[in-house]
């Protein structure tokens, strides 16, 4: 992957191939979707290189997605838990790069500070239309995105929050 001048990953990079095509086929499909993660991070202004796709749709349009995608399912909905995220989730894959898809209510991450896990409140009539990677997309909110990264201080997030705030966290 070639990174561009600010550090993301240039246009004609399999995520941003992997991006045209999932973005096209939700919006063919009629499925509501968010932006979340590296993409969300890039389109509000992170520098880091976008490592991969990640987005989330409600839980009632995953059966239409699964029917749109069936070819490129890799990964059928089912709970991830690490460190940092408890979520259910679905991975596609388009010429060589995976799509996480996670379901908007079933996601949630721990915070930090306390340990204790929140809802991510992921809310795909709540996004905001910009452009990263040359596709116009509804990512998460600027607000939201930074206020979940506050509470997960991981030193990735501190260094968005940095970009895209321009403040330390």
């Amino acid at each position: 992957m070639t990174a561009a001048p600010d550090g993301a990953v240039a246009p004609g990079e399999p995520p941003a191939a992997a991006l045209r095509w999932v973005c096209g086929l939700l919006d063919a499909s009629g499925i509501p979707f968010q932006l979340i993660g590296d993409v969300a991070a890039a389109a509000h202004g992170a520098t880091r290189s976008i490592r991969s796709v990640e987005l989330c749709v409600p839980a009632e349009h995953v059966p239409a997605l699964l029917k749109a995608a069936k070819e490129h399912v890799v990964d059928y909905p089912w709970r991830r838990m690490d460190e940092a995220w408890d979520r259910a989730a679905l991975s596609l894959s388009h010429d060589g790069t995976t799509i996480d898809v996670c379901i908007a209510e079933a996601a949630r991450f721990k915070e930090a500070a306390t340990g204790a896990w929140r809802n991510a409140d992921l809310d795909t009539t709540a996004s905001v239309i910009l452009k990263v990677l040359e596709v116009a997309a509804p990512v998460m909110p600027r607000a939201q995105l930074l206020a979940q990264m506050r509470l997960l201080d991981r030193e990735t997030d501190r260094r968005d929050i940095r970009d895209i705030a321009g403040e330390d966290s």
